[in-house]
């Protein structure tokens, strides 16, 4: 059962895991972190991709949307650091649509894979324990990004079982 909540949060982690080098492309390109429709767009495609992966749209939605969530805490705690430093633009920085983009995507069907094996362990009782266990210790990060963690995983912990 750990395997199954460390999975889904092994993803997460990987997940994040890009954000420093999404935040660096839009710090270059002075794209915004934030893009409401893009995200709507996304989050809706994978409601409508739930059912093929054994999950409620709403559960599916709600995970992804906390990701994206997590994410933009990320560049906007790279961004205001860098701000303070007057950071110049980065070199060799991967291309957002070539690379990184293509790799969180190639990321989204394990997600999904991972949460439906994971929600029957969740809900047994002691759930929301595991989970809150295993979060700090399979995702991993600086103590600046544990309120990022703490939004990816939060939508574990709301379906986890207490007891």
């Amino acid at each position: 059962d750990v395997e199954k909540i460390d999975r889904v949060l092994t993803l997460i982690h990987q997940r994040l895991g890009y954000m420093d080098d999404v935040a660096r492309n839009k710090w270059n390109s002075g794209a915004p972190i934030e893009d409401l429709p893009r995200e709507r767009e996304i989050i809706e495609s994978l409601g409508r991709q739930a059912a093929a992966y054994r999950l409620d749209a709403a559960i599916t939605k709600d995970f992804f949307r906390a990701q994206i969530e997590a994410s933009k805490i990320i560049q906007l705690t790279r961004f205001a650091a860098w701000r303070a430093q007057n950071q110049p633009p980065f070199t060799n920085v991967p291309d957002l649509r070539d690379r990184i983009r293509p790799a969180l995507d190639a990321l989204t069907p394990a997600m999904m894979n991972a949460l439906a094996a994971a929600l029957p362990v969740l809900q047994q009782p002691g759930g929301a324990t595991l989970v809150n266990a295993r979060a700090a210790a399979v995702v991993n990060v600086s103590a600046v990004d544990i309120p990022a963690r703490d939004t990816a995983v939060a939508p574990l912990a709301a379906l986890a079982r207490s007891q």
